[in-house]
């Protein structure tokens, strides 16, 4: 169980729902748990600036790195 003092941390954004779906089921298959925000603004704000930064995907900042790796691999 995760200790409820973890830090959660933006992983990445993305500009399109589908990109950061696809990041979230890599990320999930391989037990990284995540989460999605901001995903229906895209449709309202179709541009990222500094105001709106995308749909944002979440993990614990304990994963980070093993995410990081994890999407370098290349799907084939």
């Amino acid at each position: 169980m995760n200790d409820p003092q973890e830090k959660i941390i933006v992983f990445r954004a993305y500009d399109t729902v589908m990109d950061a779906n696809l990041a979230k089921t890599k990320l999930d298959a391989y037990g990284i748990p995540c989460f999605l925000t901001d995903e229906h603004l895209t449709s309202l704000y179709p541009i990222r600036n500094a105001i709106f930064p995308g749909v944002r995907l979440h993990i614990f900042e304990k994963d980070f790195m093993q995410a990081n790796e994890i999407m370098k691999e290349e799907v084939q």
